[in-house]
């Protein structure tokens, strides 16, 4: 590899940037890299492969993400007009991410190819006409990963930009084209409004969650154990000298230990321990792959917070260029994290070496690259790729994780990107006293997640957000409920809500419906008691558990199921002999008060008894 310095750099491509309109003398530094405070050149321009800098790829992105092939395109002319692009959108006023730019190599490979299949070996050939055939060859193509179904708007205005990125980078060189499209852009062709959507990832289902969970909390108690049984094979001495006496040498050794499982069995159950311990931070953090991938030993801390300790979980947020970011999390959290630092040490060890090795040979591009994955706790060896150490990325992690829940026969697709809006549902579940979800989930997490958040500026902000939506989404939810007209209500502010049911029949204010809820729920402070939804948004005079005759307190037909147990606990109290006249005092004031929301809520209170009394009760 080359070593060059700055100043070099800048000449070279400013040279190379006069060239490109002529297309003469194009070669030069197109990409370099640092290691080691050595800036060093990682591809030219006349190279049939450009490698993007590690420094600009996410922690867990695999290296194939920073090559750009243009062996993929047919025609030299066509390779030579995809290099002019490429160079001008890599040497841009925006600086774009690896990904950013991979994408837009695939986009144009697409584009290119179709070029070539129709006969066309140069974009100066490219009209308006052509481009309105490429449009619907675009809108005639189906999803890969769901064959029958168009592609998404999102996905076509990508492949349509590319045609549009050419027409803009080559219009001063021989091979440029007039606009595509004169009287209208790929934004429009491709159907794209650019409004918010109703989020496409789905939520793990609670018996799904709770299965993986539970596994997965049951492999970490085992941690200490299962550690304990690698750490002590790999410090004894063996005699056996070829593959398969060894093996069975090691399990003779463990059964000597207390497993008698087999060598192979323990290899798997550590591997499923590494699994779990990745599905308890995501499940509890909700944070991102490529986040889990930059965790790094020792990146986390607590605070005692009036006498409550709290934990936050360090890692860097690449995606939306934060940096350096935390996490609040609980303990258990921690306790993962710390187990993946000790599984993985020996290949911390094995990196270590291998970095010293690149030292010595000067191979500063692996330098970098090990450099970059050095202190994280997802290390993994690569089959493919001479056994090098790696770090466990996108896809090799939604693979085990599939693994992992496929060993528990769950019928559900699981990936990582499905956690963090699962986390975002929770936590707006525990907002709304459903404190069932994190209690059950996550145990001892009961703490107030407004006041958390606010603690600490380092943390994931957008996370934050994407909490804040799916509070917003269930708060639509509620309101839209309340506003149906056959919906039952009780409470203080049920009149009220009946008048907005009537003035919404009479004054057309809003669009839709929809917008109508919207506008009204951001109106209405909304948390749970438990009996009743409460609107005090103050704090100040609250009825203290009485939400039924509270102005603030609003109960609906989700809430009928309390109201009638508590009623059938009374009925049940009152049929105890030695209750003292204060006693039964309150529980017919508390059944009076279970009658009137009952009978708001379109129960027959005389049909309720009579159906208590064929079980017995009365």
């Amino acid at each position: 590899m080359t070593e060059i310095n700055g100043a070099e750099v800048l000449v070279d491509r400013e040279r190379l940037f006069k060239a490109l309109p002529s297309g003469e003398g194009l070669h030069g530094i197109i990409t370099t890299d640092r290691a080691d405070g050595v800036l060093y050149v990682l591809s030219r321009y006349e190279d049939p492969e450009w490698w993007l800098p590690k420094s600009k790829s996410t922690g867990n992105q695999q290296d194939s993400g920073r090559k750009l092939d243009f062996t993929r395109i047919k025609g030299t002319q066509l390779q030579a007009e995809a290099k002019i692009v490429l160079a001008r959108l890599i040497w841009g006023e925006h600086s774009l991410s690896n990904s950013s730019i991979k994408s837009a190599f695939h986009h144009l490979v697409s584009w290119l190819s179709w070029l070539r299949e129709h006969g066309i070996y140069s974009q100066e050939q490219v009209t308006p006409l052509v481009a309105v055939r490429y449009v619907r060859y675009i809108h005639g193509l189906t999803s890969s990963h769901k064959p029958g179904k168009p592609l998404a708007s999102i996905t076509k205005w990508n492949k349509l930009s590319a045609v549009e990125r050419c027409w803009q980078f080559l219009r001063d060189t021989p091979c440029g084209f007039d606009h595509p499209w004169p009287e209208s852009s790929a934004y429009a062709l491709s159907g794209h409004d650019g409004r918010s959507r109703q989020a496409k990832t789905d939520i793990i289902p609670d018996e799904v969650l709770r299965t993986l969970f539970q596994h997965a909390e049951s492999l970490l108690r085992r941690a200490d154990e299962l550690l304990q049984h690698r750490d002590t094979l790999a410090a004894f001495q063996y005699r056996s000298k070829n593959r398969t006496d060894l093996n069975k040498e090691k399990a003779r050794y463990l059964k000597t230990r207390g497993w008698d499982q087999g060598l192979r069995a323990l290899n798997t159950t550590l591997r499923d321990l590494r699994d779990g311990c990745f599905i308890i931070i995501l499940a509890t953090t909700g944070i991102r792959a490529h986040e889990l991938g930059n965790i790094r030993r020792d990146e986390w801390y607590s605070e005692d917070r009036e006498g409550e300790r709290i934990y936050f979980l360090g890692s860097r947020s690449d995606k939306t260029h934060e940096g350096k970011t935390s996490w609040l999390c609980p303990e258990i959290t921690v306790q993962a994290v710390k187990v993946l630092e000790r599984l993985s040490l020996p290949l911390q060890r094995e990196l270590n070496q291998a970095m010293e090795a690149a030292k010595v040979a000067g191979d500063y591009e692996e330098i970098t690259r090990l450099r970059s994955i050095s202190g994280t706790v997802g290390l993994t060896k690569g089959w493919s790729q001479s056994n090098r150490i790696n770090l466990l990325g996108y896809w090799g992690l939604n693979k085990c994780l599939k693994d992992f829940a496929k060993k528990l026969r769950l019928d559900w697709n699981l990936a990582s990107h499905q956690f963090r809006r699962t986390f975002a549902n929770y936590v707006v579940h525990h907002k709304l006293g459903d404190l069932r979800y994190l209690r059950d989930h996550f145990k001892h997490w009961s703490l107030d997640m407004t006041t958390l958040y606010a603690m600490n500026e380092t943390q994931d902000l957008e996370l934050y957000d994407e909490i804040y939506a799916a509070f917003d989404g269930k708060r639509h939810a509620i309101v839209g409920h309340w506003l149906e007209p056959d919906t039952p209500l009780s409470g203080g502010m049920a009149g009220h809500i009946r008048q907005m049911r009537s003035r919404s029949e009479k004054v057309r204010t809003y669009k839709d419906r929809k917008e109508m809820i919207e506008a009204i729920s951001e109106l209405v402070y909304l948390r749970s008691t438990g009996i009743a939804w409460c609107t005090n948004d103050t704090g100040v005079d609250c009825a203290g558990g009485q939400c039924e005759g509270c102005e603030h307190g609003c109960i609906d037909d989700t809430h009928k199921p309390f109201w009638e147990g508590l009623y059938l606990q009374q009925i049940e109290l009152r049929q105890i002999d030695d209750l003292d006249d204060s006693s039964s005092k309150t529980v017919e004031r508390t059944m009076e008060r279970c009658e009137k929301v009952l009978t708001d809520l379109g129960v027959d209170i005389n049909r309720l008894k009579e159906q208590l009394t064929d079980v017995d009760v009365i």
